[in-house]
């Protein structure tokens, strides 16, 4: 049984809005060089963990902000895999005006493995967001959703440590919801801190998730930089796809792994 989790936001990364003119993947940019600075001291910070404590298992998002943030402590614990999953992907609010399309898809461990020789393919698929967007509260019920089926795997697995390596909002979203078994309006106005490079830690407390740290970047010789929050976007929040004709070359070929929330 899954005990332990740790919860990393990406290191400090470009904007997207000024990378995407020269990237072959739609908003994907890569880390800044203050990124790059931070991935050392994340790295030392998980080594120096007792051995009893350090994850089992790395599961990043597809973007290359994590997998670039997870080599470096993938690197410190050689005998633990590092696998993608597209379920910990960015938030893309819905998209508006509807006449712009979709949402770019998050790649899959074969897109990767060329470029991180490091992933482990065996782990597939779980899940994928939902390419026309996702409200605040839908992707709350994505981060719980993801969760649940990655615990599953982490018992066929037998790991009882993982770690995540994935955004600002997903984190937030999951650290909420592993605390209660109920609804989003339960904690929608839990602080959770997420700077880049912060580390979360969540033991299991019988059937909900209790934080032992939050956001912690005490390794960090600058400490906390560009926290980010909900409050940085209104409720309402929508934004455009990348255009009515363009062409996913991601887009899974198991649409059934889309999760459209039921709320």
């Amino acid at each position: 049984m899954l005990t332990t989790l740790y919860v990393v936001r990406h290191a400090h990364r470009m904007s997207h809005h000024v990378f995407d003119a020269i990237s072959n993947v739609a908003r994907d940019p890569p880390l800044t060089a203050r990124g790059e600075e931070q991935l050392g001291h994340l790295a030392s910070f998980v080594a120096a963990m007792p051995k009893d404590e350090q994850p089992q298992l790395i599961v990043s998002s597809p973007y290359t902000r994590c997998l670039r943030t997870a080599m470096p402590i993938a690197d410190v614990l050689p005998d633990v895999p590092l696998v993608v999953e597209p379920g910990l992907a960015e938030w893309f609010a819905p998209v508006w005006p509807a006449s712009t399309g979709c949402h770019p898809s998050p790649r899959a461990p074969e897109h990767v493995v060329r470029l991180f020789p490091r992933v482990d393919t065996k782990w597939t698929p779980l899940l994928y967001p939902d390419p026309k967007g996702e409200s605040m509260e839908h992707v709350h019920a994505r981060m719980r959703e993801v969760m649940r089926r990655i615990e599953e795997r982490c018992e066929a697995w037998n790991v009882e440590r993982v770690m995540f390596v994935s955004h600002a909002a997903p984190a937030i979203a999951l650290g909420r919801m592993l605390q209660t078994n109920g609804p989003y309006k339960d904690v929608a106005d839990l602080k959770i801190r997420a700077a880049t490079a912060s580390v979360s830690k969540y033991v299991r407390d019988r059937d909900v998730w209790r934080p032992v740290y939050l956001g912690c970047t005490s390794f960090l010789p600058h400490g906390e930089e560009r926290l980010w929050d909900f409050s940085f976007v209104p409720s309402n929040n929508t934004e455009p796809g990348m255009g009515a004709d363009w062409h996913d070359p991601y887009a899974p070929h198991d649409t059934s792994l889309l999760f459209r929330a039921k709320l």
